[in-house]
C-alpha cells in the first residue's frame, strides 16, 4: 500500500540586503544616502523611535515651559541628566540613563549622552562645522605625539567639497592653511558686539572668523527637492528644525535616500550583537531587539556598517564575540576600546560691552552662527608652546540673548528690570574647543562585573581622564581669553576654569582607531575592519585624533569615501 505523504512548504530563505546600516545620524544617514544612490538596498536600523519634524517644538518659547522647565507634578527628574539640562521641548531626543546603565572608575567620571531616536544628534547638533588640515591629520609629524592618521588632508579634501556642498554649510573663506576653506554658502553676519570682539582678537595678533554652521541660508534646487528652506532666526534650533534650515538626517540624507526607494528604515531596533558565518568568520548579519515589545530577530546583508555613535559602535563590536572573534570584532589587536578622547571645554569667560549697553535692541539673538579663534598654538616654531602639545580654538558671541544674565544683578521689581534690560545688549562670551591627546590608558571595556541595560545588553565601563598636558592648555587658554576680552574693550564679569568632565562635549571619538597597521589598529583608512573585511565603522570611533574642531563634517566626509570603496569593492568581488 502506497501511503501518499502531504507536500512540505519550503521555508523561504530569508531577505539578504546588499548593506545593513546600524544606526542614523551623521554618519548611518550619510552612508544611506550614499549606498542607495550608488544602486545598493539598504536596511537602516535605529535603537529609538522616530520623530517627524512637524511634532518638532521650533518655535515654542522658554516661557511656554510647564511650571518653568520644572515640568509635572509625576515628571521622574534626573533619569537622564542631559534631559534635565536640555528641557521638555526635546527630552525626547535623549535616553533615560535608568534604562542605559554605564560604569566608571572611582574618580575618573564621564557623562555619556546619547539620543537614541531616528536622526540621531543630528537633531540637535551644534552645527559647527569645520574641515581638519594636514596639521590635524598628520600631527605626530608635527611634534611625535601618536600616529599620524593613515590617510592625508588632499585624500579627503573631495569628500569635503562634496560633503559640504549637500549638507549646506554658510561661511566665509578665511584663506587660513591650518583651516581650511571649503565650499560654502553666504555666511551669517557678524553681530556689532562680534566685530569689537574681533578686533580684539586682531589685536592680540589671532585670527577671528566667522563660524561655519551647517545652515542653509541660500537653499539649493535640490536642497528645496527634499523640503529643505532658508534659516529665518527663529533661535529654538535645539528644539528640532522643523523647516530643515538646520542640516539634520531627517530632512536632509535619509530624505534623499527613501526618494530611491531602495531603503528600509526600521526604527525601536537595537543591534544587541553582529552574526558571523561559522565558516569564514565573516558578518553575515546582526541580531535585533525590539525596543518596544523585546522579541528578537536577525537581519542579514552582504555588508554591515556600523554606524551608531562612538562608543555605541565600540560596545557593539565588543558583544559581537566568536569563535573568530574572541575579543569582538575588531579586536585582534588589542587597540579595540582604547584612545578615548572628548574635547575639552569649561574654559569660560563672560562679560559686557559698555559701549553697547542701553540702546536698542534689534533682531539678532536668532542668529546661530558666531565668532570662532581657530587654533593659534603649536602651528610653526613661532608658536610652539614649551609646556604642551597641540592647540585649541575659542567660541565666541556678543550681542542679545534670552536672560541677559539676568542671575548677576541684585534687586528686585521695576528697578531690576531696568537693570536687565539695560545690560540686554551687551553680553559677550568666549568659550574653549580644546584638543584631548590620545592615549592608550583611556578606554572603554564591556563592564567586568556584567551590568546590562534594559534589554540586557551587556553595557561599557569607561575609564578616562585628563591629563597634564589638558591642564596646562586650559590654563594658557583661560589667559588668552581675558587677554582678548580685555584688547576688545569689554569688562570681564565672570571667569571658570574649571574644565569640562569628559563626555561633556559630546565629541568622544577614537576606540576603533583606522591605521596603516592592523596590529596598531582597527581599521584601515577606507574604515574597513582588518579582522572581518565586511564590516565598515564609519562614525567617530574610526578617528586617530580629535584635532580641536568640531569632527562632525570630517566623520561625513570619511562616511562618504569609504562608501565609494566598498562599492568598488563589491563590483570587484572582494565583498
Amino acid at each position: 500500500m502506497q501511503v501518499k505523504k502531504s507536500a512540505q512548504k519550503v521555508p523561504k530563505a530569508p531577505k539578504v540586503y546588499d548593506a545593513i546600516i546600524i544606526g542614523s545620524g551623521a554618519s548611518g544617514g550619510m552612508a544611506a544616502k550614499e549606498l542607495t544612490e550608488k544602486g545598493m538596498t539598504v536596511l537602516v536600523l535605529e535603537a529609538g523611535p522616530l520623530i517627524k519634524p512637524e511634532n518638532f517644538a521650533m518655535n515654542a518659547s522658554s516661557y511656554d515651559s510647564m511650571y518653568r522647565g520644572f515640568g509635572p507634578v509625576n515628571w521622574k527628574p534626573h533619569e537622564q541628566w542631559m534631559q534635565d539640562t536640555a528641557g521638555e521641548f526635546s527630552r525626547d531626543f535623549y535616553i533615560k540613563d535608568t534604562e542605559h546603565p554605564y560604569t566608571t572608575e572611582a574618580g575618573k567620571p564621564f557623562q555619556w549622552v546619547r539620543a537614541r531616536v531616528v536622526g540621531g544628534k543630528t537633531l540637535h547638533w551644534g552645527r559647527l562645522s569645520w574641515r581638519f588640515s594636514d596639521l590635524d591629520f598628520k600631527a605626530k609629524s608635527f611634534d611625535g605625539w601618536d600616529e599620524d592618521w593613515p590617510i592625508s588632508y588632499k585624500e579627503i579634501e573631495p569628500y569635503y567639497d562634496k560633503v559640504e556642498e549637500f549638507v549646506g554649510v554658510s561661511g566665509n573663506r578665511d584663506g587660513l592653511w591650518y583651516q581650511p576653506d571649503g565650499k560654502y554658502q553666504p555666511p551669517m553676519k557678524f553681530t556689532c558686539g562680534e566685530q569689537m570682539l574681533k578686533k580684539g582678537a586682531n589685536k592680540t595678533g589671532r585670527a577671528a572668523i566667522v563660524s561655519r554652521v551647517a545652515m542653509l541660508t541660500n537653499a539649493t534646487p535640490l536642497q528645496r527637492k527634499l523640503g529643505r528652506g532658508n534659516c529665518h532666526f527663529c533661535g529654538s534650533c535645539g528644539n528640532g528644525c522643523t523647516v530643515g534650515a538646520m542640516f539634520n538626517s531627517l530632512s536632509a540624507t535619509l530624505a534623499a535616500a527613501a526618494l530611491t526607494g531602495k531603503m528600509t528604515l526600521r526604527p525601536n531596533s537595537i543591534v544587541s550583537h553582529l552574526v558571523t558565518d561559522t565558516n569564514t568568520g565573516k558578518a553575515k548579519g546582526v541580531a535585533v531587539i525590539d525596543r518596544v515589545t523585546h522579541q528578537t530577530a536577525e537581519f542579514f546583508g552582504k555588508v554591515i556598517i556600523v554606524a551608531g555613535s562612538t562608543l555605541e559602535s565600540t560596545r557593539l563590536l565588543l558583544n559581537s564575540k566568536s569563535r573568530q572573534h574572541p575579543q569582538g570584532i575588531g579586536g585582534s589587536s588589542g587597540v579595540l576600546g582604547h584612545y578615548l578622547v572628548d574635547h575639552f571645554g569649561g574654559i569660560t569667560v563672560r562679560g559686557a560691552f559698555h559701549q553697547l549697553a542701553g540702546r536698542d535692541p534689534i533682531n539678532e539673538d536668532g542668529k546661530s552662527s558666531g565668532l570662532f579663534v581657530p587654533r593659534f598654538r603649536n602651528l610653526d616654531k613661532n608658536s610652539k608652546m614649551p609646556n604642551f602639545l597641540r592647540g585649541y580654538g575659542f567660541e565666541c558671541s556678543a550681542g542679545t540673548g534670552r536672560g541677559a544674565g539676568a542671575g548677576r544683578f541684585e534687586g528686585f521689581g521695576s528697578e531690576f528690570k531696568k537693570t536687565v534690560r539695560h545690560w540686554y545688549t551687551s553680553p559677550v562670551s568666549m568659550t574653549t574647543r580644546a584638543h584631548m591627546l590620545s592615549r592608550f590608558e583611556n578606554f572603554v571595556e564591556l563592564d567586568p562585573h556584567g551590568t546590562v541595560d534594559a534589554w540586557g545588553v551587556p553595557v561599557l565601563k569607561i575609564h578616562i581622564q585628563h591629563s597634564d598636558n589638558e591642564r596646562a592648555m586650559a590654563k594658557d587658554a583661560l589667559e588668552c581669553a581675558q587677554e582678548i576680552m580685555k584688547e576688545a574693550g569689554a569688562e570681564t564679569i565672570s571667569v571658570s576654569n574649571q574644565m569640562t568632565v569628559p563626555g561633556r562635549i559630546i565629541h568622544e571619538l577614537g576606540t576603533a582607531r583606522m591605521g596603516s597597521d592592523a596590529k596598531k589598529s582597527v581599521l584601515n583608512s577606507f574604515n574597513q575592519v582588518w579582522d572581518c573585511p565586511n564590516v565598515f565603522v564609519t562614525d567617530g570611533a574610526a578617528f586617530v585624533g580629535a584635532a580641536n574642531q568640531n569632527p562632525t563634517i570630517t566623520l561625513m566626509a570619511l562616511t562618504m569615501r569609504a562608501c565609494d570603496y566598498l562599492r568598488d569593492e563589491m563590483k570587484r568581488g572582494n565583498l
